[in-house]
């Protein structure tokens, strides 16, 4: 009997964990798949301040070639030159709830979910953006070419 409730246990157990995990993925989605723009990059320059104490949260701003939109709300296209707003935290960061996104390095290419930037004005606005997702805001792509916009 003891054995037979142990069971029933184990597998609530394990169908809790399950549905734990699927439920994180679906958030990252849903903060990917909410961003106004989503797009194939390379990462031209990345502006970092000199030094950040340690846990510190810091501005990045990085210039970004467009390789291809796979969707925007902005008139981007690709070859176009865009400015990313994003932030990161120093080694050793106290843990705040939400990722930091990764910090880029010049020749990056992958996915940016990013949003247009509310602080931009005038003409120059279109080209400006924020991260849109978090820590989940720059995705490698995967080991394919990129998307078959960017060959044409």
């Amino acid at each position: 009997m003891f054995q037979i409730h142990r069971m029933r246990i184990s597998s609530l157990v394990t169908l809790g964990l399950f549905l734990a995990l699927c439920g994180g993925v679906r958030a990252e989605q849903g903060l990917q798949s909410s961003a106004p723009a989503a797009l194939e990059v390379r990462v031209l320059e990345a502006q970092v301040p000199p030094a950040a104490e340690q846990g510190e949260r810091y501005a990045v701003t990085y210039r970004m070639e467009i390789i291809s939109v796979l969707r925007s709300t902005s008139r981007v296209k690709p070859g176009e030159t865009i400015v990313v707003r994003s932030y990161a935290l120093a080694q050793g960061g106290a843990d705040t709830g939400t990722a930091a996104p990764v910090l880029l390095t010049p020749g990056w290419i992958g996915v940016a979910y990013l949003a247009p930037d509310p602080k931009a004005a005038g003409p120059e606005a279109r080209w400006q953006f924020v991260v849109a997702a978090e820590g989940d805001s720059f995705a490698d792509l995967a080991p394919a070419p990129p998307s078959l916009r960017w060959t044409q």
